[in-house]
């Protein structure tokens, strides 16, 4: 909160600074200014384009800089922001105040965000054990008022599963997704996983899964030919199974034509 004051004195002073700087002061030395004809006192000046004042000999004008001021003003201002940026673990990144020319790389970057996801880390953990009561209160709801097709029994175990909240790469993800999966280190799963962390909008994972298998023919040929089982292609596809090719035997009984 010091900080906040800080910085809302600051930019006060430096408001008044710029006004002082926009429209300075001016001293004027052996000038003829007007004279009221009713009081014979000098008249107001007024600082304005175009106007010219006689100077007598030895005469001369003053003006007040301080834009020296305002530019310290201004100096201090990205200071407090930066010291605000470091004590909330906000950083400077999270603020968007970061110059983007002054980032070497996208790593850089994730390192100077490193404070703010620990912060984001211990705020969520918080409230972790909160939200899996709130989950339960609301599953045991839907059971009391017997609720269409909700399941009775024990409440489920849920989680709330947070999205990310700093910008993500999704085309270097993707591209990390589809090399992993088509080399056989990342199961559809977990590269399905990957992808709603990055931020794609895929509601169900498990429905998102049965999509893809149910048009992914090339790997149900590759499983027909590996099992022969054409049950288990059926399955994977998501059909229903197939009627036996052979007709039932109608059998007599016995002693009958």
């Amino acid at each position: 909160m010091q900080g906040l004051d800080e910085l809302s004195a600051t930019d006060s002073d430096s408001s008044s600074a710029s006004a002082t700087t926009g429209s300075p002061i001016i001293g004027l030395a052996g000038a003829r200014l007007p004279v009221d004809r009713k009081t014979g006192q000098p008249l107001p000046v007024r600082v304005q384009a175009g106007m010219v004042w006689q100077l007598d000999e030895g005469g001369r004008m003053d003006a007040l800089d301080t834009s020296a001021q305002l530019a310290e003003l201004r100096s201090r201002v990205d200071h407090l922001l930066d010291r605000i940026a470091g004590n909330s673990r906000l950083t400077s990144s999270g603020l968007g105040t970061l110059d983007p020319a002054a980032v070497p790389s996208g790593y850089a970057l994730q390192l100077a965000l490193g404070p703010l996801d620990s912060l984001v880390s211990s705020m969520r953990l918080a409230r972790a054990h909160k939200y899996q009561l709130l989950f339960k209160m609301v599953q045991r709801l839907h059971q009391a008022g017997h609720a269409h097709g909700w399941p009775g029994g024990e409440s489920l175990l849920s989680r709330l599963a947070w999205g990310p909240h700093t910008p993500t790469d999704r085309a270097a993800v993707l591209e990390e997704v589809v090399k992993g999966f088509t080399a056989g280190v990342l199961s559809l799963e977990t590269s399905i996983r990957m992808l709603i962390d990055a931020g794609y909008p895929i509601e169900d994972a498990q429905e998102e899964v049965e999509r893809i298998q149910k048009r992914a023919f090339d790997a149900a040929a590759r499983l027909a030919d590996a099992t022969g089982d054409n049950d288990a292609v059926r399955a994977y596809l998501g059909l229903p199974k197939a009627d036996s090719e052979v007709p039932p035997v109608p059998l007599l009984p016995a002693g009958g034509r």
